[in-house]
């Protein structure tokens, strides 16, 4: 799918999300719809990035686009009281490949 298709799919589900705030109309299936499409976007640029040669084990620019994404898809699901713990097991797990138990603990730990 090109990345103006990809445009285009976020943007309606953004006008539809819109449009049912609107009317006072449920948006649970949009929001839901746009954390797949996120996961989607996230799946398909870590596996370009591993096409192209990066360790995305240790890529620190990687990590901090997966963070970013996470934290977007937890957002979503706290707007419709969608549970949201899965994200930030992700993000942890992100943050633990990175740096390591030991220092995810130092940094991390006591949040």
């Amino acid at each position: 799918m090109s990345q103006k298709n990809n445009n285009y799919d976020i943007q309606y589900l953004e006008y539809k999300i819109k449009q049912a705030q609107e009317n006072n109309e449920p948006i649970d299936s949009y929001i839901l719809r746009e954390i797949e499409w996120l996961q989607q976007q996230l799946d398909s640029f870590i596996e370009k990035s591993k096409d192209q040669g990066k360790d995305i084990e240790t890529d620190f620019e990687i990590a901090e686009i997966e963070i970013r994404q996470y934290a977007a898809m937890k957002q979503l699901a706290q707007k419709i009281n969608h549970p949201y713990d899965i994200y930030d097991e992700k993000i942890k797990q992100v943050q633990v490949r990175v740096f390591g138990k030991e220092n995810w603990e130092n940094f991390f730990g006591n949040e």
